[in-house]
């Protein structure tokens, strides 16, 4: 399964020690694992022709997602829009369904609790293929979180505490163009002018604004979105600039090709919990691999890594693929694996020698 983890899931606290201002070389860096429970999910669904499969096959897991969030006792709302961005489009951002949202409490009927959001979640997911084929899911997803329709057709699902997690599908690139393209243009355009469409940075940078002023809680995205290889995937196309947006904001990358998303969902709806299991560094950091053909041992110059629970009890986390951390070179990245995800409320401080900027992973050039 093609499945990536780019950068925390959580938004998350770091900061920088005071000799760090001196010296590149050698660094602390700390962060903090979400003390809350509370989470606001957007779905944006594509809802253009090619989009049955698709959506059927998030409808089939849709309870592989809630499961998650049931486990993590977690306090939810949770939303859902299309890519359909077209200025016909008098419900482009509206959040689709009444009520607008699901929320994690149940009705009480009688002596029972009749908890009802995982079906109707389901049912919601499947908007049908009559929707716009330019995909733009990163300007709607905007639009539903910025005044004015977070205080009118969706006031109340962002709340100032929670994070705001949006997940999108779609098996296009993304196609935001802030009106650009004109009235008239085709999906094919999404393509031939990609150099008239809103950048990525843009987006991204308004979101955390929009988000920022209903209060604190973060913003993270997801995706099931195309591959960079599509050549055994009908009609997908790379879905670069979700990519970008991904990796700036952190979150799960999952590949819509694939014939079966029960695991993608269990994916998503564990980021959707807030325990992020991916700490971005601000430089890349010096670390030797073990290598038992070598008998040289730099080891000691390699990141150290502690965590603090919310008890307070202090761990040293081993260099470890299966109980400790790894290192991810490409990103820049702190990775736990296994029971060595720190749980909620945790501090973790990672003390590391600097080998300069964080490495530039491919950015979204071309259309696809």
């Amino acid at each position: 399964m093609r499945l990536r983890l780019l950068g925390p899931v959580l938004l998350v606290a770091a900061c920088e020690n005071e000799y760090d201002k001196l010296s590149l070389a050698d660094r602390v860096e700390e962060f903090d694992q979400a003390p809350s429970n509370m989470v606001d999910i957007l779905w944006v669904i594509d809802d253009s022709t090619s989009m049955n499969e698709e959506q059927a096959a998030v409808q089939a897991a849709g309870a592989d997602f809630v499961a998650q969030l049931d486990s993590a006792d977690m306090d939810f709302h949770l939303g859902l829009i299309t890519t359909d961005g077209d200025s016909k489009n008098t419900k482009s951002g509206v959040l689709l369904g009444s009520p607008p949202y699901l929320t994690s409490e149940c009705r009480l009927d009688g002596d029972f609790a009749d908890c009802t959001y995982s079906s109707d979640f389901s049912d919601r997911v499947v908007q049908g293929t009559g929707g716009s084929d330019q995909e733009k899911g990163l300007e709607v997803s905007l639009t539903a979180v910025s005044r004015p329709l977070a205080e009118t057709w969706n006031a109340g699902f962002v709340r100032p505490d929670a994070l705001l997690m949006i997940i999108v599908l779609t098996d296009e690139n993304d196609c935001s163009d802030g009106g650009r393209l004109g009235p008239n243009a085709t999906g094919e355009d999404c393509y031939t002018h990609y150099d008239e469409l809103t950048p990525v940075g843009d987006i991204v940078a308004d979101l955390r604004d929009a988000k920022e002023a209903f209060g604190s809680g973060g913003v993270v995205m997801s995706g099931i979105i195309g591959p960079e290889q599509t050549e055994q995937c009908d009609f997908a196309v790379a879905g670069r600039r979700y990519d970008e947006a991904i990796r700036m904001l952190g979150g799960v990358v999952a590949d819509i090709c694939l014939a079966d998303y029960a695991p993608i969902m269990q994916s998503l709806g564990l980021a959707a919990t807030g325990i992020s299991s991916t700490f971005q560094l601000e430089y890349a950091a010096k670390y030797y691999p073990d290598d038992p053909e070598t008998e040289l041992d730099e080891s000691d110059d390699n990141p150290k890594v502690t965590v603090t629970d919310a008890d307070g009890v202090e761990t040293t986390v081993p260099d470890d693929p299966e109980s400790g951390w790894t290192y991810l070179d490409d990103y820049a990245q702190i990775q736990f694996n296994g029971e060595a995800v720190p749980s909620r409320g945790a501090h973790i401080e990672v003390r590391y020698h600097s080998t300069g900027p964080v490495p530039e992973p491919p950015a979204s050039t071309s259309a696809g």
